[in-house]
Parts: C-alpha cells; structure tokens; sequence
C-alpha cells in the first residue's frame, strides 16, 4: 500500500502524512470487512443511522425521467455499503458483480482452506441478505437492462478486474484501465449514470455521496465510451487524492492479481493529467471533505 500511495500523490507533496494515511488505509480495510458481517442485522432505520446519504434528490430526479438510474461506484472506501444504504431506502435495486465464492476460480494458483472457502460462502450469504437483486457478471446481461427498464437502479464498479473490454483513460497523472460495461448500458438504455462515493470519517461512519449525473455522450463507439469513462475517472481522481486511504488496499490487490496474469489497472505515465487535485467543475462545491 505504501507502494501505490506514490501513484496517488503529487510529487512533493503529503508526505509529512504517510504514515497518517497508511493507518488510515489499514483502518479503512478492516472497517469494510467487519461491516459486511452487519448485513444481515440491517434493517432501514440501522442502515439510515449507519450510513447518512448526501445527493439522494440527484436520484430521485434521475428515476423521475423513467428511464432507471446506474450508480456508477469504484472500490474505494465502503463501497459495498452502498447496497444497503439504498435497498433499505426503499430504492429497488439491482448490482452488477461478481460472487466472492469465484476467488478461488480466479486464483487458481493460491491455495485456499475450507476455513477460507466457507469463509466466502458466508461472505456471499451476507450480501444476498440485502434487498439488492445481485446479477452476476459471468452471466447474461438481460437482467440488467431489465432493472433499468422497469425505471430500477442498477449498481456497477467501474474499477474491478471483471469485464472483457476496458478503456484507458487518465488518472493519478498516469492511466487507468476501466470497464466499458457501465457506459455501454447507459448509452444503450438512456439512463442517467450518477457517480457515488462513499467517504468515512475518523469516527468509523460513512457518508454516501450521489454526485449530479455525468453528461454521457449516447453516440456509442469507443471514442464516446473513452469520454465517459474520462469524466468519471476525474471524480474518482479529485476523492481519492483528497482520501488516498480510501483505496490503497483496492490498488494493492489489483497489483497483487496483475502479478497472476490480469491486466494492469494503472499504465506509463499520462503528461498534463495533474488537473485531478482540483474539483470537478460540475461537483458542487457543497461536497464535504471529511476528516
């Protein structure tokens, strides 16, 4: 972790805070696992108290135009979170991903115990108790278009290792490889697609942000996904380098599965790429900076 965080910050700069953020990193891990073993005890008025939202009117304008809503997320702080904190809402939604019992498929070099297979197993069970319908990415991608027909909102991670075609865009000065699943559906379907993040102060709770929707050019091709996908990977640039915690382990993992063969998630060095500090013209400038 302590590796990726020299892909996160400016030259010169935090580094008086490292050994701060690397806590925080460890900190931020263990917080995000002990909290899936909550799921099950979750019910709306926990999971309100549990989990403050900001931006919700962002939502509720999105599905007013009838045509869904795709939370588009990365694995950056409690993201997982993000399901209960909209299932027990009362929002009905869907989540595009992977089950955890597909690691040791995945790993196939990596020897896993039945302690850590039965691990994963209930790790799944938890997630299933959510009011989420999950739909698998190995499977068929008719329930998705589903969800975002009958006016649902669909759940996707922009940044995970799944997905047969990714698109290099700029991130951290350098560029990232990101799936081009999310856009595609919303160029296809027509949905609005909000970025979320979910931000955790020093006391352990989490904030959901939904951001204002992301202005996605529907002319589909590669040249339109790479655009999207650019201004999503702006507001992830702008939360992550004012919360690198939040997602050193989410690096380090991707680094650690490079190393067995899936593809890189960050590349060479992308010139001119540094204007990430800075907000997002079209984040508002209300967007807290928890400490």
């Amino acid at each position: 972790m302590e590796r990726e965080l020299d892909s996160i910050v400016f030259e010169g700069g935090l580094p008086e805070e490292r050994a701060r953020i690397l806590l925080e990193a460890f900190q931020t891990r263990f917080w995000n696992e002990m909290e899936v073993l909550l799921f099950p005890a979750l019910n709306p008025a926990l999971a309100k108290e549990l989990v403050p939202a900001e931006g919700l009117g962002h939502l509720d304008q999105a599905l007013a135009r009838g045509k869904g809503a795709l939370l588009l997320f990365a694995h950056f702080g409690a993201n997982q979170m993000v399901m209960p904190a909209i299932g027990h809402r009362g929002y009905r939604m869907c989540q595009l991903g992977a089950p955890p019992t597909v690691w040791p498929e995945k790993m196939p070099g990596r020897k896993f115990s039945s302690m850590a297979r039965r691990a994963l197993e209930l790790r799944w069970e938890h997630e299933c108790s959510l009011p989420v319908k999950h739909i698998s990415v190995f499977g068929s991608l008719k329930p998705v278009f589903r969800c975002l027909k009958e006016n649902g909102v669909l759940g996707i991670a922009a940044d995970g290792g799944g997905g047969a075609a990714r698109v290099a865009v700029p991130l951290f000065g350098r560029r990232a490889l990101l799936s081009t699943g999310a856009m595609e559906i919303a160029a296809r379907t027509g949905c609005a697609v909000l970025p979320v993040f979910m931000i955790r102060d020093r006391r352990g709770r989490s904030t959901m942000l939904i951001e204002p929707p992301l202005d996605i050019d529907i002319s589909g091709g590669e040249n339109a996904v790479s655009k999207n996908m650019s201004r999503f990977a702006l507001r992830l640039g702008y939360h992550v380098r004012r919360h690198p915690g939040h997602y050193l382990d989410f690096m380090a993992l991707r680094r650690f599965m490079e190393s067995l063969g899936d593809p890189p998630f960050l590349l060479d060095s992308e010139n001119g790429e540094q204007e990430e500090a800075a907000r997002p013209a079209d984040v508002p400038a209300a967007v807290p900076h928890r400490n």
